[in-house]
């Protein structure tokens, strides 16, 4: 389950690199699912409950680690802020949501948020929903997948000095993603005190 979903967010990749170049948007090549044991039993099992917390399954367990306050996360109220965003922008993803859109850099010109430049907008919009729904449906997900990204909590993100940058790492995901995600960074940008996610960047390596 977590190899099925890391691939269903790198599929945006596919989107970006269509609509930059202007080219057809192709559509994600199908793969099995990731093997997950009594729908994904095997991943609940690996998580860690906080003390006196239930154990009610995946979504159950990841969202027991509860949010911390502000100031007791990376980042402090403008990490949080940005992994509030982060989070917001994975679930408009795997909803194949075009609103996911308007949570996005330009493709054209990355210092201004894409709903700013209505070309990109409207591009993204009639191209996110059918290679979103291609992905889920390649990598076998559906509600279950959904239910488990949304238990997933971000706590905070690394805020550059100017404080206009903020990059989320495995440090900021809770256990069940950790593992999952792995090197891959999600880097945010601040404009007009909103953060966006930097799609040239989504899901980069260092």
């Amino acid at each position: 389950m977590r190899r099925s979903l890391l691939a269903l967010l790198a599929a945006p990749a596919l989107l970006l690199g269509a609509c930059d170049d202007g080219a057809e948007v192709v559509e994600p090549t199908e793969q099995a699912p990731a093997t997950a044991d009594a729908n994904g039993a095997d991943d609940a099992a690996q998580t860690t409950s906080p003390a006196g917390s239930s154990d009610d399954g995946a979504a159950a367990d990841d969202s027991a680690v509860t949010s911390l306050a502000p100031d007791e996360v990376e980042g402090g109220e403008d990490g949080q802020a940005a992994a509030d965003r982060a989070k917001e922008f994975l679930l408009a993803l795997v909803d194949a949501d075009p609103a996911a859109c308007t949570l996005m850099l330009s493709f054209t010109d990355t210092t201004q948020p894409m709903a700013q430049v209505p070309e990109d907008l409207e591009l993204c919009q009639q191209q996110l929903p059918e290679t979103m729904s291609a992905a889920v449906e390649a990598q076998g997900l559906g509600e279950e997948g959904r239910d488990i990204l949304g238990a997933m909590q971000i706590s905070g993100a690394e805020v550059n000095a100017e404080g206009d940058t903020a990059v989320i790492d495995e440090d900021n995901y809770s256990e069940l993603f950790a593992e999952s995600m792995g090197d891959s960074t999600m880097t945010l940008v601040k404009i007009d005190g909103e953060w966006f996610v930097d799609v040239e960047r989504f899901l980069e390596t260092p």
